[in-house]
């Protein structure tokens, strides 16, 4: 692990939250914040929530892998600590395929591990994200937003995003459960346009990757299907909903009725979208500025700077902390075992 991957994302990350705090913090709202048993409570919820989050994902794992609990709850960090220093345009798979398969899974086992994942998370964010703007319409894309005409930088890149998004989806979702067969025949003959020449090697893999996860995967019955899709389900609803309660934590006067809390919800997923394929590490630096403005209709314009510092440091900046930990333990031991 160079050290430069770990310094890079943290060094953006602070320039975003530096440049959020000289651009919004007001410090006399910061004084205002009453912080009351309530304001730890929801604070702590929030922490519960991010811990609850790992245990989905850890559940995820365990049934893809076989792995038992503790090991597959230091395969997710690893997981998450890999897409905190990787582009989120890349992300973490090509990393996990190497880590899997040093962990001694086979072929089959490791690609339906990372290509399940990707189906099943993908799936999430455009089936949850269709059905909250079915329901609640342009203005959950971004505070004053009325209708979808409003083309500014946020809504027309969160179109482009989802549009690429959804054709990402439903192209894994085609090859992995509808025509594994096609996979490695359709690569083959894109692998073979002369200027995609060089990516030939890699794409003969890919299709040789969902041909065996889709063996794998059509191999086992309804539990590890429904263990697959709640672990997904819940680990992405608690990522969003940790949010919620930290903004209850520093406005408290925010309603705590189902609609309010389920549009802030649907406002996290219409960001996340957004910031899917930020080209910084984890989407360091660009997640702070936009989560601030994302939520300026509930949040103070001089507060935004602190939901997103907390918001930041409990669910990026603590996996960064533990993968820094675990990751070189991981490769001192795959290197001992080696010799």
């Amino acid at each position: 692990m160079r050290l430069s991957r770990l310094i890079l994302p943290i060094l953006l990350g602070i320039t975003g939250v530096g440049f959020l705090f000289y651009k919004q913090f007001d410090l006399q709202k910061f004084q205002e914040i009453d912080w009351t048993g309530t304001t730890f409570f929801w604070l702590s919820l929030g922490l519960i929530m991010l811990i609850f989050r790992h245990l989905a994902y850890t559940l995820r794992m365990k049934t893809l892998t076989g792995f038992g609990w503790l090991k597959s709850a230091g395969l997710v960090v690893m997981w998450e600590f890999s897409a905190a220093i990787t582009p989120t345009s890349k992300g973490a798979p090509a990393v996990m395929f190497f880590v899997l398969n040093r962990e001694g899974l086979s072929g089959g086992k490791t690609a339906a591990s990372i290509l399940y994942c990707i189906v099943c998370d993908a799936g999430f964010m455009v089936l949850m994200l269709s059905l909250l703007l079915a329901y609640f319409g342009p203005p959950m894309l971004y505070p004053g937003m009325e209708n979808y005409g409003d083309v500014g930088l946020a809504s027309g890149t969160f179109f482009f995003t989802f549009f690429v998004m959804v054709i990402y989806w439903l192209t894994f979702l085609f090859f992995l459960f509808i025509r594994p067969g096609w996979a490695a025949a359709v690569l083959h003959k894109i692998g073979q346009i002369s200027f995609l020449k060089k990516y030939q090697p890699k794409l003969f893999k890919l299709g040789t990757d969902f041909k065996l996860a889709a063996e794998t995967i059509h191999g086992h019955g309804f539990w590890y299907h429904f263990k697959v899709i709640f672990g997904t389900f819940m680990a992405w609803t608690l990522k969003f909903a940790m949010i919620n309660c930290l903004i209850l934590a520093i406005v408290p006067e925010t309603p705590l009725d189902g609609s309010t809390q389920i549009f802030i919800y649907a406002r996290m997923v219409a960001m996340f979208i957004i910031m899917a394929f930020s080209p910084t590490p984890g989407g360091a630096g660009l997640a702070e500025v936009a989560m601030a403005k994302f939520i300026t209709d509930f949040v103070p314009i001089g507060l935004g700077a602190v939901v997103a510092l907390i918001w930041r440091g409990m669910a990026y900046y603590g996996y960064l902390l533990l993968g820094a930990l675990i990751v070189p333990a991981w490769i001192t031991e795959k290197l001992s075992k080696k010799k």
